[in-house]
């Protein structure tokens, strides 16, 4: 049997029946400057077309036949049309195109081979195919590529046109280019093809904040542990990538931490069995349990020591290898984690020597299936170093005076909401600053107070601290209105900045310097710029709930307590605001606010988030990450008899609270 080549159709159709094909890659590309040159050649009395173009039917409310091959040819007659060298009605040769195949064939497979297809041509092309009906199959075999390429460079096809526009202006990458095809929503796609045109360009990190990444990796290790036929069988879902390059994504999280947790209390017996403590986590980074820390580094350890550590290792790497080789003969399950528990506990206890192993905590590992981590109690640590120094010989006493160290200050405990990350944190933290700032501009006295103990820890006590993040209100004083780096919020710091622009405008005006035109200042407006320079140079940097400033936080919450500082009596957030929060924190607030949550579930992000907008303005409710309440989040402090203290009524003044009750009598004869 003899295999014979698949032949088109040799016609002719004359100039005015001629028109571009929308399949064509270059469809949307106007003519060059060489097509003058171009139709020299194709004139009559020159050689002429030498290579047929490559057609086929046109369809309704198109010219009878379509270019899929030739377009700067045809641009070429038109030019010798508009010259007068040749008439509408001329004939141009041309095969004609009849099956699917054979139009992807033509529209792809031809322009490939005459001049190289930039990647945002052949997704045009792929875009245009596909409203031809043409399958994905057929355009895989136009493109000599595999069907899997094929359905990924079909799926970005079917962006918003402004996306695809920008795309082939170079204005991002192709990896931007799939990060915004991954947005369902198509004002969104439009917005940023808007913003890259804004900017000049668009990196696709700045893409990665407009995808709703809620949901569990279905490789993250604490899915392996879970199992995803568990998972499913449980009631939790999964979605696929839209372009096949990522895992799958599990949408139920409070699902798969339940069975994690669950699955992990085999292991949470088997320590507690030898007496330690046992704290499990389905979070990969939660921190230290209250009162444990890790063990202090030794330098200097030892040789029984340092042998008795190396014997543990080894013990544990042999039953890591088992555990292993059996995960990968019998799947993946809670048992074979159970033969760690004893050589872990036996490391740590050589590691920690000779301070004793209190606790373990489980959670999944960032490398590992499983990651244990063990404690000591911060009691334990402190009777250690005592220990070292009473071991330590006396010294001889000497002649010069020991130089005076200030009492250790106590620090603050310190609760914040942490079930968030990356920009939505950073906005939130700094939302709640400016409102923070806003009360504050109203307090003299808390303004005063905060920037005298602020200047006493650092010139009277020498606490500068290691970096100026340290401190919730910055001494360089760095901000000002005149180098402000982020549009002012309204009903917020945008309010302090206007205070603080008309007292600038009447030093301009008095025409004295700086220290004689602050002496002509009446006490009470001195008050009032103190206290507006004062909250305007209060600041904290939190890019991310896993970067919590805990020592500037303690600071502001002190004040605010005092000032009963609420950030609704100046700003509610709107729908903005709220849209930057996941469909799950969304969510989770509107059942706070006692919402009706029986069609909620249903609602897409974007009205999801104007409701509860509306809702909370409605209601005068806003999230705690915008406040600085710590009362709520901590439990009452237990003293040493075991009992909460009681409420100031019910209970005697003390020496400490009479002291605080002439401080306040202070305050008030300062406001007076």
């Amino acid at each position: 049997m003899t295999n014979t080549a698949t032949q088109l159709k040799a016609i002719t159709v004359r100039l005015k029946d001629l028109d571009i094909a929308p399949e064509n890659p270059r469809f949307l590309d106007g003519p060059d400057e060489l097509i003058p040159d171009l139709a020299t050649s194709l004139a009559p009395d020159a050689a002429g077309l030498l290579v047929p173009l490559l057609v086929r039917a046109g369809g309704k409310k198109e010219k009878p036949f379509m270019a899929l091959d030739g377009r700067r040819r045809l641009f070429g007659f038109r030019h010798l049309l508009a010259q007068g060298v040749v008439d509408e009605d001329i004939e141009i040769a041309a095969y004609l195109c009849e099956t699917k195949e054979s139009i992807a064939a033509a529209a792809i497979t031809a322009n490939q081979a005459r001049v190289p297809l930039k990647p945002a041509e052949t997704i045009l092309a792929i875009r245009a195919l596909a409203a031809k009906k043409i399958t994905i199959e057929a355009m895989s075999r136009a493109l000599c590529v595999d069907l899997s390429e094929a359905r990924r460079y079909h799926a970005v096809s079917q962006v918003h046109m402004d996306v695809l526009m920008a795309y082939k202006d170079k204005l991002f990458d192709f990896d931007a280019m799939k990060l915004i095809a991954r947005i369902p929503s198509m004002p969104e796609q439009k917005a940023l093809a808007k913003l890259a045109r804004e900017q000049g360009s668009l990196r696709a990190y700045q893409v990665r904040d407009y995808l709703d990444n809620d949901g569990l990796s279905a490789l993250s290790s604490l899915m392996q542990f879970v199992g995803m036929d568990d998972y499913l069988a449980a009631g939790g879902r999964k979605t696929s990538d839209l372009l096949e390059e990522m895992p799958d994504t599990c949408l139920d999280a409070d699902v798969a931490m339940r069975l994690w947790s669950e699955k992990a209390a085999p292991i949470q017996e088997a320590f507690a069995a030898r007496g330690i403590e046992v704290f499990i986590s389905a979070d990969e980074d939660c921190y230290a349990p209250e009162g444990f820390e890790e063990a202090p580094f030794r330098y200097n350890r030892p040789v029984d020591e340092k042998t008795a550590i190396s014997a543990a290792e080894t013990v544990l790497n042999e039953v890591r290898e088992t555990v292993n080789a059996t995960a990968h003969a019998d799947g993946l399950t809670p048992a074979i984690f159970l033969p760690l528990v004893e050589p872990q506990l036996a490391l740590a206890i050589a590691k920690f020597a000779p301070l004793p192993v209190r606790a373990v905590q489980i959670r999944p590992g960032q490398r590992t299936v499983l990651e244990f981590r063990f404690f000591t109690t911060a009691e334990d640590v402190r009777a250690l170093e005592q220990a070292k120094i009473a071991a330590k010989p006396a010294e001889e006493p000497k002649d010069e005076t020991p130089a005076r160290v200030a009492d250790v200050i106590p620090e603050r405990r310190i609760a914040v909401e942490t079930d968030h990350g990356g920009a939505f944190h950073q906005l939130a933290s700094e939302l709640a600053v400016r409102g923070f700032q806003r009360s504050l501009a109203d307090s003299f006295q808390a303004s005063f107070k905060f920037l005298l103990a602020t200047m006493f820890e650092q010139i009277v006590l020498h606490r500068a601290g290691g970096t100026v993040e340290d401190r919730a209100l910055k001494m360089t004083f760095s901000r000002n209105i005149g180098s402000y780096y982020q549009d002012p919020v309204e009903g917020l710091d945008a309010d302090l900045f206007a205070r603080l622009e008309v007292y600038r405008d009447a030093f301009a005006e008095s025409g004295l310097r700086t220290y004689p035109w602050i002496s002509s200042l009446a006490f009470q407006q001195l008050q009032d710029l103190l206290a507006l320079m004062t909250a305007v140079s209060v600041w904290l940097n939190e890019p991310d709930a896993k970067f919590i400033r805990r020592t500037a936080r303690a600071q502001i919450q002190e004040v605010a307590e005092e000032i009963d500082h609420d950030i609704r009596a100046h700003f509610l957030p709107d729908a903005g605001f709220y849209a930057r929060c996941s469909k799950k924190q969304l969510m989770g607030y509107a059942e706070r606010m006692g919402c009706e949550m029986d069609t909620l579930g249903t609602m897409k992000k974007a009205p999801l988030a104007e409701y509860v907008a509306e809702q909370a303005q409605a209601r005068q409710w806003v999230p705690t990450v915008l406040t600085f309440d710590n009362a709520a989040a901590i439990e009452p402090e237990i003293d040493d008899e075991g009992e909460a203290p009681t409420e100031t009524g019910d209970r005697e003044l003390s020496a400490g609270d009479a002291l605080a009750a002439e401080v306040v009598e202070d305050d008030e004869a300062l406001a007076a």
